[in-house]
């Protein structure tokens, strides 16, 4: 079985780094850069919670020599999928699953969910279908994932914390690939687990996501910092409830714990977002994935949210004029 990690940023290069050494066999890593050239020179490295360690993987940023892959794994964020198409096509073929470790609402969203949908796509994530038309939704398998990882210099990974990556098909059967892809984490030592509702992970990691990475943003401020403002915190929770809204309109009946995810939030302390991480280095951030799918849902299903709204238009606009947003395309 061939296995490829295409981005092997921090959460798909951990994953990348534990297969190999849990010895799966016919794994290869796309990359590019200064991170490919140190990989290919050095090896993978991983700085772990248990200590440094390193493995040899094939990595290369010639698809069409890798050929088509039973497993593609895809480490992108969201508005970067559709400029990688042209790279990704040479690694698919009928029978490839094709597992996105990605925030927020994937482009496969509508794929096998019961109902009448207006389109089988939203913009913020996939403008005019055009991922899932060059990738094939009936070969999506989701991909929800906890884990606290950065890239702090090239062919390195630095593991903070977590390390589960749930999986399940849209169609939420327990299918053989789905199976597959868990036993390969698992054999890295990651917490692979197969999810029956993968939907309702998907929410259920995004009400942190879409209101502590954009706030993070506004405030350049830490998630203990953000934690420890009551007023901040009444904001996050406004806009986690009219996602949960959303979420109900979109064929997910699930509602957040707000208490809940603000203390998980607090809890993490010093740690900055992703977001933030993004946007301090200069990087294009994943907003449109996060939090204005939200508000095009709203729209679109008629729900109001005007706090995500609000929330969604300051960010952009800060980071427009920083360089760090362009629109999905």
């Amino acid at each position: 079985m061939k296995t490829c990690i295409f981005g092997a940023g921090a959460v798909a290069g951990l994953a990348a780094a534990r297969m190999a050494r849990g010895g799966v066999e016919n794994l290869s890593v796309v990359a590019r850069g200064d991170h490919l050239a140190a990989i290919q020179e050095n090896g993978l490295t991983v700085r772990d919670r248990d200590g440094e360690w390193t493995v040899p993987i094939h990595a290369t940023d010639d698809t069409a020599a890798l050929g088509v892959q039973d497993i593609l794994i895809m480490g992108l964020k969201a508005h970067t999928v559709g400029p990688a198409l042209g790279q990704l096509a040479p690694l698919i073929g009928p029978q490839t699953a094709v597992v996105h470790m990605v925030n927020g609402i994937p482009w496969w969203y509508f794929h096998d969910l019961p109902g009448n949908w207006p389109t089988p796509y939203l913009d913020s994530v996939d403008p005019g279908g055009r991922i899932a038309a060059a990738l094939g939704p009936e070969k999506a398998v989701g991909c929800v994932v906890y884990v606290g990882a950065n890239i702090p210099e090239p062919g390195v990974v630095e593991h903070n914390n977590g390390g589960t990556y749930i999986v399940g098909e849209p169609d939420n059967s327990e299918s053989e690939r789905a199976q597959g892809v868990v036993d390969l984490l698992n054999r890295g030592g990651l917490k692979g687990k197969l999810s029956t509702d993968i939907r309702r992970d998907v929410w259920t990691k995004l009400w942190g996501n879409l209101s502590g990475n954009p706030m993070s943003v506004l405030c350049q401020a830490n998630c203990e910092q953000l934690g420890q403002d009551a007023e901040v915190c009444g904001i996050m929770g406004e806009m986690m409830i009219e996602a949960g809204q959303v979420a109900s309109a979109s064929g997910c009946d699930v509602a957040p714990n707000v208490t809940e995810r603000l203390d998980t939030f607090r809890s993490l302390g010093t740690i900055k977002t992703s977001m933030l991480q993004d946007f301090e280095a200069g990087k294009t951030i994943e907003l449109d994935a996060l939090l204005g799918v939200i508000c095009e849902l709203g729209r679109r299903d008629g729900v109001k949210t005007p706090t995500c709204d609000m929330i969604f238009a300051l960010t952009r606009l800060k980071a427009r004029a920083a360089g760090c947003y362009q629109p999905t395309a």
